[in-house]
């Protein structure tokens, strides 16, 4: 079950998939606030990729996102994610893999633009709206982002 985040938090709940190793990908992302009110969603694919690297690049998005929408700027970001690997490099630098560090490098930057910014591991179960613009968007081709 989905959790809200504190008061004055906004939480990203993400997910990414791959139909196989490597395969076609595709990363999702809701954004609500502490009221579970929605505030933004995107779909994507991002070609082919492992499971790992698409959770990697679906948290890399919500920061962009994040980072590109001046109201969120100085505030503080939470980033959900089902993916324990995924996680555990955003949280432990010492972890991660080093063939990303573009990527971890770009996460760095944009995060100078929150007060804060979180990154938590939750089930799936708690992570549906995210698991569900994935799975059901691996198939189709068009991408979208939205802000509400």
């Amino acid at each position: 079950m989905w959790s809200p985040p504190m008061t004055n938090r906004f939480k990203w709940n993400v997910d990414g998939s791959s139909i196989g190793k490597p395969d076609p990908s595709r990363i999702g992302g809701v954004l609500q606030n502490h009221h579970g009110i929605l505030l933004g969603i995107f779909s994507l694919s991002v070609g082919i990729l492992d499971s790992n690297v698409a959770e990697l690049r679906a948290v890399i998005k919500a920061i962009e996102l994040s980072a590109s929408n001046y109201f969120l700027h100085h505030k503080h970001i939470i980033i959900e994610s089902d993916s324990t690997n995924v996680i555990s490099w955003m949280n432990n630098p010492h972890n991660r893999p080093w063939i990303h560090h573009k990527l971890f490098s770009s996460a760095k930057r944009l995060a100078s633009c929150f007060d804060s910014i979180t990154y938590t591991h939750s089930y799936r179960e708690s992570n549906h709206m995210a698991d569900h613009l994935v799975k059901q968007g691996v198939h189709i081709i068009s991408d979208f982002v939205a802000w509400l």
